[in-house]
Formats: structure tokens, sequence, C-alpha cells
């Protein structure tokens, strides 16, 4: 094709007919033109088919992320009306004077730690590789990073401050005021053979009554930021679920 236009060029040189040449090379001129916008708008619609595809892929996999977080979340919630179920009974045994024993491990619903974590993977290696652009709706990005950010400042400080009580304060008083069969597998020396002192005598000690009421109130107001997470999480993913119908 070069070769082609270089004889018609030659051609024209030849037979003199230079306006004849200059119309023919400005044709030239635009042609090459034509073909490189041509060529640049094929590689543009490559690139957005590409990136397409890729915002596709992260949306899913964000998608993916917050289903795992509506699940440990709502075992989290789970866990912890457990424990608040627990402690009632606990309550309500200190003050019996019959029992000889609690009907439920006190250690558990009392010093086990409480706490969730989100699933931030796909999050943090967009962040880390600056790929957060390939999510054309910034709104949703915005809405995703607020959903993170009021985890990261609110629960864990929330979920900080308790462990730091229980580690602290509670577990201490514990270990110096009775035996405590802790998680030991039942008909083992710990769990059995020990002598724990009753019910009533934890509920004649302040501490206790207190430690008691305490946790409870506590586990009640983690549960409802935890709720709240919850509501947030189902929000982001009905979101994400529209924003990926939109892309199919």
């Amino acid at each position: 094709m070069i070769k082609f236009f270089r004889k018609i060029r030659q051609n024209l040189l030849m037979e003199n007919k230079t306006s004849k040449y200059f119309k023919y090379a400005i044709g030239e001129i635009i042609l090459v033109v034509i073909g490189i916008l041509i060529a640049l708008q094929i590689n543009t619609w490559n690139q957005i088919h590409k990136d397409s595809k890729e915002e596709y892929f992260v949306l899913e996999k964000l998608h993916e992320n917050l289903k795992t977080d509506t699940t440990n979340l709502k075992s989290s919630i789970l866990r912890i009306q457990s424990f608040l179920d627990d402690l009632k009974v606990i309550e309500q045994e200190m003050k019996d004077e019959t029992l000889s024993n609690f009907s439920v491990e006190l250690s558990m619903p009392l010093l086990s730690v409480v706490g969730t974590n989100l699933e931030t993977t796909t999050w943090e290696n967009l962040k880390s590789t600056g790929k957060l652009g390939l999510i054309k709706n910034r709104t949703l990005v915005d809405s995703l990073q607020a959903y993170y950010k009021i985890f990261e400042n609110v629960n864990q400080n929330w979920i900080d401050g308790f462990q730091s009580y229980n580690r602290g304060v509670l577990a201490p008083k514990f270990f110096e005021f009775d035996d405590l069969s802790f998680f030991a597998p039942k008909g083992t020396f710990l769990n059995e053979d020990i002598q724990r002192f009753p019910p009533v005598k934890y509920g004649d000690n302040v501490f206790f009554r207190n430690a008691v009421r305490f946790r409870i109130g506590a586990l009640n107001s983690i549960k409802a930021v935890f709720e709240a997470d919850l509501n947030r999480a189902v929000a982001m993913l009905n979101r994400f679920n529209n924003e990926i119908e939109l892309k199919k």
C-alpha cells in the first residue's frame, strides 16, 4: 500500500502536476490522520471493555465480602444473645440459697471475648493498588468507604474497651475468688473434681453482682452496635446487587 501511494506521488511530480500533487498529499495526510484516529478509538474501546470486565469482577468480589460480613455479624449477634440468656439465668441463681452449682459455666458468658471482623481483603487491595477508580459509581465507593470507616472507628473502640475490662479487671478478680473450670472437657479433673462456691456466694459479693449487671448492659450495647452494622451490611449488599445487575 505504501509503495502504491509513493508511485502515485512520483508520477505526479514527473508529470509536473504540482497542484494535483499537493491535493493528493493533503488527502494522504487526512487518510493517515483518520487511520490514527480509528486506531486510537479501537484501543479506547478495548480499554473500556477491559476496564468494564475488571470492574464487574471487583464488584462481585466486594459483594462476596459483604455476604461474609452479614454471615459473621449474624453469628456474633447470636453468640451475644446466648451469653445474655445465660447471664439472666446466672443473675437469678445468685439469689438462690438452695443451689450448690450454677446451671451454666460461669466463665463462658462472663469472660469470653466478644467481637467480629469485616472481610476487607478486596477493599484493601483496591486502595493499595490505586484501582478504586475502576468502580464508576463514585457514590457507591463513598458509601463503602463510610461503611468500613464506621466499623473501624465505632466498633473497635467498643470491643477494645470491653476486652480491656475483661483482662484487666474481671478476670483477675475471678482468679482470686474461686476455682474456675474454664473450658475443660466434661469429666476432667478441672471440670468435675474441684470444689466451687455455690451461686449465692457470688450473689453475696457486690463485685460479682455488679459484674453480671455490667456485662449484661455491655453485651446489650455491643449487640445493638452489631445489629446496626448488620443493617448497613445488608443495605450495602442490596446496592451491590443492583449495581451488578446493571453491569450484566
